[in-house]
């Protein structure tokens, strides 16, 4: 790696913690509740509820750029893994992005216009909705690239703790995903519980980029 790719990698990193963490609060203070019609929902909308959209679709952005870090991170022989874990990475930048763009943009204007006919499909508070299901859809596909990426590491130490975490990201989300499509809400749940290794797992990279710089 040379310095520009591990400082990219770096400032990658740290940018995605800031902004995991960011989003960690943000749906903590404005939870997502659960309305029983799209009227109801429109009724009692507020603005502050899209709060934790922001980092969530900036969060797809900043995973590229680590992705990216990470192909030239990986031993030649190994970038086969870290190609496809990129394409997979892709996907779920493409869905994910549109998905959280449409709520700032889409969602809010047709609320803003009370056009509850339009919004109904692309609500997040339904379960039943598109983007509800597009929403799962990138989980699973960043799920499938971390699990790729784990493939490029295949030293002990610091890097068999990476792989570890990258392993135990991936399987949680895609068994999440799973939960989704089997109405499954316990195993839905580790959708989000796979914030925790994801964040420890691109901490330890900051960690090993450095060690790369030494």
């Amino acid at each position: 790696m040379n310095s520009i790719q591990r400082n990219t990698g770096i400032i990658s990193a740290i940018t995605i913690i800031a902004l995991t963490l960011t989003f960690l609060v943000t749906i903590i203070v404005f939870p997502l509740i659960d309305f029983i019609s799209t009227k109801d929902y429109v009724s009692n909308y507020k603005a502050s509820s899209l709060i934790p959209v922001i980092p969530s679709f900036l969060l797809t952005l900043a995973n590229i750029p680590l992705f990216i870090v990470l192909f030239y991170y990986a031993a030649k022989k190994r970038r086969i893994f870290a190609l496809t874990g990129i394409v997979f990475g892709a996907g779920y930048m493409i869905t994910s992005s549109i998905n959280y763009f449409l709520q700032l943009s889409a969602v809010n204007k047709g609320i803003v216009a009370n056009n509850t006919e339009f919004i109904t499909p692309f609500l997040f508070y339904n379960p039943m909705s598109v983007t509800y299901a597009i929403d799962n859809l990138g989980y699973l596909f960043l799920s499938v690239s971390f699990l790729f990426f784990s493939g490029i590491f295949n030293q002990r130490g610091l890097q068999s703790w990476i792989k570890s975490f990258f392993i135990v990201t991936g399987i949680s989300g895609i068994i999440g995903c799973l939960g989704y499509l089997l109405n499954n809400s316990l195993l839905e749940t580790l959708v989000f519980i796979t914030a925790f290794p994801y964040l420890i797992s691109v901490a330890l990279l900051i960690f090993e980029f450095r060690k790369k710089h030494a």
